[in-house]
């Protein structure tokens, strides 16, 4: 899917996606609630990822790191006690802010005009955004609503 929006769109293919690289950190730190997880979570996703044959081979093991470090930083930001809306969101906003900083340098993104980087950082915070915090909450919403995860009942 990647290789053929990046034929279509260039290098706004990896803003448009990138919320769903993002997802396993969030994810796995909501889920446990333990510091540390969002980055064993972006690491496991990565490892996944370059097993099954992933664009980006190997070095997305690196990016997971730095992906997993972004939204660590968000949880981090609320000492790790509020699993809210609010906590999901500033989780995206660091992994957005600390994911592009580290892949302007490595996706060559620095020799495009200011309003260009402006662009990719705008559809890459949107799509972290979406995935990140709207599409976690909800599926933690649901299990919530199925039982399945009795903890998610004491939201502050």
């Amino acid at each position: 899917m990647y290789n053929v929006l990046s034929m279509a769109v260039g290098p706004f293919a990896n803003e448009i996606l990138f919320g769903l690289w993002i997802m396993a950190g969030p994810l796995a730190i909501y889920l446990t609630r333990i510091p540390g997880a969002a980055v064993v979570g972006e690491v496991l996703g990565a490892a996944a990822e370059v097993i099954f044959g992933g664009t980006f081979g190997i070095a997305a093991l690196l990016s997971g790191i730095v992906q997993g470090v972004g939204s660590e930083i968000g949880f981090a930001a609320w000492r790790y006690k509020n699993w809210s809306w609010a906590s999901l969101l500033t989780s995206s906003v660091t992994t957005t802010i600390v994911a592009f900083t580290y892949e302007v340098f490595k996706l060559g993104y620095i020799h495009y005009s200011i309003w260009m980087i402006i662009a990719l950082f705008t559809v890459r915070l949107i799509s972290v955004i979406f995935f990140g915090t709207v599409l976690v909450h909800s599926v933690f919403t649901l299990l919530n609503r199925a039982h399945a995860l009795r903890h998610l009942g004491s939201e502050k």
